[in-house]
């Protein structure tokens, strides 16, 4: 038995026994048995290792492909399923790896694989987990990928501000498949309900239109810039760096995908040291005008290389 299935037996015990201990009441020989096993229990749950997050998302329908709570069409079920599932696999690369590449392959998708483990009545759902794992980190980033995900969608739904802000938090390749995760739920006019953890949020026809405009409006301009200022750090795990720059602006974002771990620890010996960072310079504007900027870290130098650099360049 895995660690998570372990520790869903030892809580549907102990509230199995809670209940018994209801019925019984004070019992003189039931209710100190009772609670007693009650404790046993509570202390082996309490020895075993902390878990993360559940990877685990619910997405629920109303709407014309629904019949009430009996069932779904199949094949809008897997029309909107689609995008989403590529965009949790684009993401958990990211997540994983600090970036992903436009197209092509992604370095461990197989990891962000998801099992249709329930469906949910009420409105139908589709419950969306994990296959079970021993490995913690994988559970853990599936889980971030997921919380940010819903958060991207919800965001979608609400405004422009809420959308692009939302945007900074996922990589690029996402952008692509919100269009159509979108017009899949307007063009079969439905409406969507996502519970992922603590978060929960609803759209309905009217915010789904305006979603399908937010997103298909998105624009990206790309430009590479050198910027002259002190490195202040960059992290293994995560893939992100921070620079400020001769003019006092912090910068901070994401490596690039290209580097190395030898050609980032390279790096990490400037930090604090004045340098010049070359970055790729991402904005991202929506329909309603709201701007992001991205920063992606391709390079540092040391001044005295650049300006080597640049010398030669003029003089040759």
């Amino acid at each position: 038995m895995t660690n998570r299935e372990n520790r869903r037996f030892l809580k549907r015990e102990i509230a199995g026994s809670e209940r018994l201990q209801g019925l019984v009441g004070h019992h003189p020989l039931m209710g100190p048995l009772l609670n007693q096993r009650g404790e046993e229990l509570r202390r082996e749950l309490a020895a075993m290792p902390p878990g993360g997050r559940e990877p685990r998302t619910v997405l629920f329908f109303t709407g014309s492909p629904v019949l009430g709570s009996r069932g779904i069409d199949a094949q809008f079920a897997a029309t909107v399923l689609h995008p989403f599932l590529e965009m949790v696999k684009s993401e958990y690369s990211a997540e994983k790896h600090g970036d992903v590449g436009e197209r092509g392959p992604r370095k461990d998708e197989d990891e962000a694989r998801l099992l249709l483990t329930g469906l949910p009545r009420g409105s139908f759902g589709l419950e969306l987990s994990q296959p079970e794992s021993e490995d913690l980190f994988s559970g853990e980033q599936l889980s971030n990928v997921l919380v940010r995900l819903t958060d991207l969608l919800s965001a979608a739904g609400k405004s422009d501000e809420e959308f692009v802000h939302a945007l900074e938090d996922v990589s690029p390749r996402v952008y692509g498949r919100l269009p159509e995760f979108f017009r899949a739920l307007k063009d079969n006019g439905a409406n969507i309900r996502m519970q992922t953890g603590d978060l929960e949020f609803e759209l309905d026809q009217d915010s789904i239109a305006g979603a399908v405009d937010r997103v298909s409006s998105v624009q990206t301009t790309e430009a590479e810039e050198e910027v002259p200022g002190v490195f202040r750090g960059a992290t293994l795990d995560t893939w992100k760096f921070d620079f400020r720059s001769d003019d006092g602006e912090t910068i901070s974002g994401r490596m690039s995908g290209d580097l190395h771990e030898a050609q980032v620890a390279q790096m990490l010996s400037l930090t604090n040291q004045p340098c010049v960072a070359r970055l790729k310079v991402t904005k991202v504007t929506t329909q309603g005008g709201a701007v992001r900027t991205r920063y992606e870290l391709l390079n540092i130098e040391p001044p005295t290389q650049q300006e080597q650099r640049t010398t030669v360049g003029v003089g040759g």
